[in-house]
């Protein structure tokens, strides 16, 4: 075969080739075909207290959705002191028809340990249906205040007095 004639069928069978992995290669997109809408990403509580997070599911999967898994991600923290535990279909079955959103229902709660107070503990949330799609991650704090010490009325009482007997004594010891 000569060069002339293994060129003309060389070159467009590279083309095609080139084009049709392009087609069949390039990541499809869309938008999410499940998601979730926090009604709040961050809450406060106290040293080993709970908070629940609570929100809609959306379902774009273009199937019935019957069952769901929350996956987290709060490795950060020292063990027993964050618990992230799933509540949307663990203890009743739930149905989201495709293209429906559930009104707002409890989805997962955050239990902490003991735990110092001024602490700010972040998790990332994740959502999978039974298909495998997954959400877009979404973060929420849980924080637990510090305390703020407000002294005692007789403490007050206390301070003023001494005060008063220091500047009274300094009258006294300056007139002498």
């Amino acid at each position: 075969m000569n060069r002339r004639r293994l060129r003309s069928v060389f070159i467009p069978t590279l083309i095609s080739l080139g084009v049709c992995s392009l087609i069949f290669l390039a990541p499809a997109v869309r938008a999410d075909s499940i998601s979730f809408q926090l009604s709040t990403t961050s809450q406060s509580t106290t040293s080993r207290g709970t908070v629940t997070f609570d929100g809609s599911v959306i379902n774009n999967s273009g199937a019935d959705l019957n069952a769901s898994d929350f996956f987290f991600n709060f490795s950060a923290f020292v063990p027993g002191s964050v618990s992230p535990i799933q509540l949307l279909g663990v203890l009743s079955d739930f149905s989201i028809p495709n293209g429906a959103t559930t009104p707002v229902v409890e989805l997962f709660e955050v239990t902490l340990g003991p735990v110092p107070p001024n602490s700010i503990f972040s998790i990332a949330a994740q959502l999978e249906n039974s298909a495998g799609d997954l959400s877009a991650i979404q973060t929420v704090n849980v924080s637990v205040p510090g305390s703020v010490s407000v002294p005692e009325p007789g403490v007050l009482l206390l301070l003023a007095m001494g005060l008063l007997a220091l500047a009274l004594a300094r009258v006294f010891f300056a007139l002498r």
